[in-house]
């Protein structure tokens, strides 16, 4: 016998809150009181708890230090906060640096590599936009890229492994597509590149926050990624770099009042947004206090019941079966029609092309009913 909506809606709920704090979650967050807000792989809204903790800052900033002094020592907090992004990736402290942006970072590894001396970069076209015109402009400089073509959204290994050869720098690839949450197959992609003398970079900015990753068990030699998506707040963004990699393999090429320091913290051209600091190491505490797997645990239904339901809407998957991503996304034929029918429920999500759906931690079954309802 088929379960009622409405009942079915309330079982998931409650399989979905697998821990206290997870079915608490949605209350920290108030953007989800105004509207159905399915769009984190775009922004992740500030949870209250970062939110007052960068007004304190504020706070100390326009009426001067007080008890405050101690808590906002920049030294003291960028050690904190690299050593949380750190404990997040199974990486060292030593490992981490700040970048303004993923792309800065992936800038810096290119740079540093020196790429543009000679051999060759393979990436794929699941990596994300900004990335590919990257490498698209450093091809007409001369670089030998090789961009590896998806099959049905699927990175296909063999495809992979055609175009790496003796002469390969680099394979520079997203854990997680932005584009449809395919997940790719890191450790074998290391070992491809490895096997063939090239290191592989990554770029993390869907992955980290919402699935686990251990650059060590991965064999991740570079990692970049920005914090206001799944790491939950800021225009700010971390360089890991394997400690026995730097300054041997990556060169530091950009220079400023950062790159006297060590380990990885050589990497940065200038002082780190300090707000930015602040926000992270509150958003990075809250995450910890979660768990990777329990926020994984909490959006897996979500997610598995919008592949289950959106393709009898005619809006069929181009999300792969079985993604361990938060993010699912859809063909849409009408676009114009679409928008409208979500405006009019106030259900937000990435439209432009395909529908990109990316639920959080402060997401509920009754969400996905709504988007669900408003496209029917």
């Amino acid at each position: 016998m088929k379960m009622p909506r409405r009942q079915f809606v309330a079982a998931s709920a409650a399989a979905a809150a697998t821990t206290p704090a997870i079915a608490n979650a949605r209350a920290d967050f108030p953007w989800a009181s105004k509207e159905t807000y399915l769009n984190t792989a775009t922004e992740h809204p500030l949870s209250r708890q970062t939110a007052a903790s960068m007004q304190e800052y504020l706070n100390a900033l326009v009426n001067g230090p007080d008890s405050a002094r101690d808590k906002f020592e920049n030294g003291q907090l960028m050690t904190k906060v690299k050593a949380m992004f750190a404990k997040l990736i199974n990486a060292q402290p030593n490992e981490i640096g700040f970048t303004p942006s993923t792309q800065t970072g992936e800038n810096i590894v290119l740079e540093g590599l020196n790429v543009m001396a000679g051999g060759n970069v393979v990436t794929n076209d699941l990596h994300y936009g900004g990335s590919l015109l990257n490498y698209r402009e450093r091809r007409k400089q001369g670089l030998d890229v090789r961009i590896v073509e998806h099959k049905d959204y699927v990175m296909d290994f063999r495809d992979l492994e055609r175009v790496v050869d003796r002469k390969t720098k680099l394979i520079a690839i997203a854990i997680v597509s932005n584009i449809n949450g395919y997940v790719h197959e890191i450790r074998k992609i290391a070992d491809l590149a490895h096997s063939h003398g090239a290191y592989v970079y990554v770029d993390a900015i869907q992955a980290a926050g919402a699935v686990p990753i251990d650059v060590k068990a991965m064999g991740i030699d570079f990692l970049a990624c920005s914090a206001y998506k799944w790491l939950q707040g800021g225009r700010f963004g971390y360089l890991h770099v394997r400690e026995d990699l730097q300054e041997t393999a990556l060169k530091g090429k950009l220079f400023g009042g950062r790159t006297t320091a060590k380990g990885a913290s050589r990497y940065e051209i200038s002082t780190v947004s300090h707000l930015g600091c602040v926000c992270q190491s509150e958003a990075l505490a809250y995450i910890h206090s979660l768990g990777i797997d329990a926020v994984r645990a909490h959006v897996r239904p979500l997610t598995a019941r919008l592949l289950k339901e959106m393709p009898a809407l005619g809006y069929p998957s181009i999300t792969p079966k079985g993604t361990e991503s938060p993010i699912v996304s859809f063909a849409v034929k009408d676009q114009a029609a679409t928008k409208a029918k979500l405006k009019k429920a106030k259900v937000v999500v990435t439209l432009g092309g395909y529908m990109r759906v990316s639920p959080s931690v402060f997401n509920n079954m009754a969400d996905v009913e709504r988007l669900l309802e408003a496209l029917a």
